[in-house]
C-alpha cells in the first residue's frame, strides 16, 4: 500500500493504481472525488479490491502522502520567505 515504510511495496500500490487510473481515464481528483466509482444499484455491493490491491487504501494514502508534502512545502516557502524579508 501506499503508506508502507516498504519503497517496493509503495511503489507497486502505487503503480497499480496508476494503471487502474489509466485504464479508466481517471484524474487523482477524480478518483478522490468518487467519481470512479459506479452508480450504486441497489443491493450491489462496491468492490474495493481487485485482483488483490485495494484502490481506495491506495488513493486514501496517496492523498495523506500528498498532504504531508503540502504542508512541508509551505513550511519552506515561510522559511524563505522569512529569509528574504530579512535581508
Amino acid at each position: 500500500m501506499l503508506g508502507s515504510d516498504k519503497a517496493g511495496e509503495r511503489a507497486s500500490a502505487a503503480k497499480a493504481a496508476t494503471e487502474f487510473m489509466r485504464k479508466h481515464k481517471l484524474s487523482w481528483r477524480e478518483l478522490i472525488d468518487g467519481q470512479a466509482a459506479p452508480a450504486q444499484r441497489k443491493g450491489v455491493r462496491r468492490v474495493r479490491e481487485v485482483g488483490g490491491v485495494d484502490y481506495l487504501e491506495a488513493a486514501e494514502s496517496r492523498v495523506r502522502q500528498l498532504q504531508t508534502h503540502n504542508t512541508r512545502l509551505e513550511r519552506q516557502i515561510r522559511l524563505l520567505k522569512d529569509k528574504l524579508d530579512g535581508q
